[in-house]
């Protein structure tokens, strides 16, 4: 694989979990591959959706797609479903997630936590039993974000991050594996225009709508049992054109060549169909 992907993008700043993911990609491969990071997820897909294939075929993005406890990152999905050039899932891989409340002081001297609303969530329980109802909780881009946000700031400041982005920011842990649910996984996808070649294609996402009208999600629900499909995900979201009007997206756990007939059949039966490729996981 390596020369094939030249670029890769991620969430950033340095030391996100999405980061570790994209380590991970390149290891795999493109060890010689270029990186850098965005802001925001929505400028990421924009980036690869405007920038990829034919003019930088090399460009690829890594990004967050779901959380084992908080289900569907949904800047993602909507960002992909909204993309006009249609970039493609390239492979998957999964990374475990660790919390730790990072800080300059001890535990008691917080009043401020900051971190990306996922991992807020996802240490709900921890935040509510050792801080109470008067924690201040203040939304950032990504858990790394939030670590850098601390500079200069007093030592009631705090952020939730993976200990290897303490490290990187010169932060002191100030509690490990602070997780509500401590088996908790990101799912994490190679995102481009261009497929790797033999890499394995287990799973396929799609995104499409319905007539509004009785029974229409069914004859597409229909369409699944008619070819044994197994449906590993399916979930509405706003289509962001017309208020009640939602968009499913859902994966399934077969690749693209052995289900083409079933696509086929789910896009003539579609108001709206986008397929966002067919992939493996990477262990």
């Amino acid at each position: 694989m390596e020369g094939i992907i030249k670029n890769i993008i991620y969430l950033g700043p340095t030391g996100s979990y999405t980061q570790i993911a994209a380590e991970k990609f390149c290891a795999n491969f493109a060890s010689d591959a270029k990186k850098d990071y965005f802001s925001t997820i929505t400028k990421i897909v924009r980036e690869i959706d405007e920038k990829g294939a034919p003019e930088n075929e090399g460009l690829f993005a890594v990004l967050p797609i779901e959380n084992s406890i908080e289900g569907v990152v949904r800047e993602t999905v909507d960002a992909l479903a909204a993309a006009k050039n249609n970039p493609q899932i390239i492979a998957q891989t999964v990374i475990p997630i660790q919390h730790c409340l990072i800080g300059s002081g001890k535990k008691e001297d917080v009043r401020r936590i900051i971190s990306h609303p996922q991992a807020i969530s996802q240490c709900s329980g921890y935040i509510a039993a050792n801080f109470g109802k008067n924690i201040e909780v203040i939304s950032a881009n990504s858990t790394s974000a939030a670590v850098s946000m601390l500079e200069g700031k007093d030592a009631d400041y705090a952020s939730i991050a993976n200990e290897f982005c303490a490290g990187l920011y010169g932060a002191k842990v100030i509690d490990k594996n602070i997780n509500d649910v401590k088996e908790n996984f990101t799912r994490f996808v190679l995102v481009g225009k261009r497929y790797l070649p033999d890499t394995p294609k287990t799973r396929t996402s799609i995104a499409f709508s319905t007539k509004n009208e009785p029974g229409a999600l069914l004859e597409i629900l229909k369409i699944f049992q008619a070819h044994n499909l197994n449906l590993i995900y399916l979930e509405s979201r706003p289509s962001r054109r017309l208020l009640g009007e939602y968009v499913f997206f859902a994966d399934i756990d077969r690749g693209e060549e052995e289900i083409r007939n079933a696509l086929g059949e789910i896009r003539a039966a579609s108001d709206f169909y986008k397929f966002f490729g067919s992939y493996g996981l990477l262990e």
